[in-house]
């Protein structure tokens, strides 16, 4: 299962009283593409319905993809979701927001896997700085505007991987089945690949 938590503010400041939301991605069938079952609990909401994530290639992509397309699930209930408006003076925006992806395990609780701090870009409302961080696949930087009348930390944790990922404000394409990595993860779970 991964646990991906956001805050308000940066990483080394993070505790359970800055968390604004809580992404949790189990699988529900776990083979080469594989199906999650996702639950998104946000701070002053509660907790939106559950939603299902079908045939993702597990471990061909980045693990911020498989949160984004999750996040993409939960928000919007499709894999498809719609270009963000455009930031103006008036729109809602946070000035630091961070998240942290844990892997737990029966035997391994809360190794961490990634992190990200989202920064406001300057004195402009909506212009951010993405830092993402990731145990297999590095750092990535990304900058963007994202603007909307009421901030949902989610939503703009998608947004910019969208950004940092994709190249644009939605979900790109979904990942090719990676038959080399899945190879290895196979190995390492003591499954078979087909």
């Amino acid at each position: 299962m991964l646990k991906v938590t956001v805050h308000s503010g940066l990483l080394a400041a993070r505790t359970e009283a800055n968390q604004l939301a809580v992404l949790d991605i189990a699988y529900q069938k776990k083979s080469a593409l594989a199906d999650y079952v996702v639950a998104l609990s946000l701070r002053g909401s509660g907790e939106l319905a559950p939603a299902f994530l079908v045939n993702y290639p597990r471990w061909s992509a980045s693990v911020w993809d498989l949160i984004s397309r999750a996040l993409g699930r939960t928000l919007y209930r499709d894999n498809h979701v719609p270009a963000s408006v455009k930031a103006d003076r008036r729109c809602a925006y946070a000035t630091r927001i961070c998240a942290s992806v844990e892997r737990m395990t029966a035997s391994d609780r809360g190794h961490e896997v990634g992190t990200v701090e989202i920064l406001q870009d300057g004195p402009r409302r909506g212009v951010y700085t993405a830092r993402f961080d990731e145990d297999v696949l590095g750092a990535r930087t990304a900058h963007f505007e994202y603007g909307c009348k009421a901030l949902n930390p989610a939503e703009l944790l998608m947004r910019a991987i969208c950004w940092a990922y994709h190249g644009t404000d939605v979900i790109g394409p979904m990942p090719k089945l990676d038959f080399v990595h899945l190879g290895g993860v196979a190995d390492r779970f003591g499954q078979a690949v087909q």
